[in-house]
Parts: structure tokens; C-alpha cells; sequence
């Protein structure tokens, strides 16, 4: 990749530590840091402050649907309720409805796999169902189609 290229912005939202050194890690074991540049965040609101500046706006964000919400609830309805919410402000906006978003979980919920899609996200991942070079190719595609 030319260096005058802009790599592809990712932002992982996920309050795990070890799936975020895990997510990031991916991209630079397999040699593809040159093309993409991974940004973590743990909460909404630190995703919020991302997508919001230009310079730090993702190209696609992996959103663990079980992060925890800013108000302090701890149950999984508030949880999924909030990233919800978090997926309908980013797609109903129109500078920031380019986004690609894909549900990285580690939990199948098909309720909200099937609201998060008529919400138009762009894919649903089971954390552990892809292997790294998967989730690569994966995220190559999903670029890749929105060029």
C-alpha cells in the first residue's frame, strides 16, 4: 500500500481488555496494520466523541452489543436497548450514515441480530466463530463493497 493511501479506520467498542488486544492484534499479525488503523473504545460515549470528529470517524465499527451503558445499568436489556439506540444515531444521520457497522458478540441474540439489521447494519459476528485471517477477509469484503 502506497503510504499516501488513507488506511481504513476501525473502531472496536468493546469494554473486554483482552478482546480488545485480541481484535487489534489480528490486523497486525497478519501484516494488514499498513491498511487498516484499529482505535478501541470501552463505553458509547467514548465512541460518541470518535464519531464525531472527522479525523477519528470509522470506516466501520465492530460494536460489542452487550457493552455497558453510561447511565450504570448492568442488565443485558439495557445494554442491548442502548446499542440499539447507538446504531439508529449513526445510520439516521447523514454524515454519518456511511458507516459500516457489524455486531460483534459473544452471544447470539436473534432479536437483536434481526432489529440491529432492519436497523441497517452491515454484519453480525459471534466472537469466536471467525478465525483471525476470517475476520480479515471479512472486513476486506465489507470495505471493499462500500468503494
Amino acid at each position: 500500500m502506497d503510504n499516501k493511501e488513507k488506511k481504513i479506520k476501525i473502531l472496536l467498542i468493546d469494554n473486554d481488555e483482552m478482546m480488545s488486544i485480541y481484535f487489534r492484534d489480528i490486523f497486525w499479525v497478519h501484516g494488514h496494520n499498513n491498511k487498516y488503523e484499529i482505535s478501541v473504545v470501552s463505553s458509547l460515549l467514548g465512541a460518541r466523541k470518535r464519531i464525531t470528529e472527522e479525523e477519528t470517524r470509522p470506516d466501520i465499527i465492530f460494536l460489542d452489543a452487550m457493552i455497558p451503558t453510561e447511565g450504570g445499568n448492568s442488565n443485558s436489556e439495557s445494554h442491548i436497548k442502548a446499542s440499539l439506540e447507538f446504531i439508529k444515531e449513526i445510520k439516521s444521520h447523514p454524515e454519518l450514515s456511511k458507516i459500516n457497522i457489524v455486531i460483534y458478540s459473544g452471544h447470539i441474540h436473534k432479536s437483536l441480530e434481526k432489529e440491529a439489521y432492519d436497523l441497517g447494519i452491515n454484519g453480525y459476528i459471534i466472537k469466536g466463530e471467525f478465525t483471525p485471517k476470517e475476520i480479515i477477509a471479512y472486513t476486506d469484503k465489507l470495505h471493499g463493497s462500500n468503494n
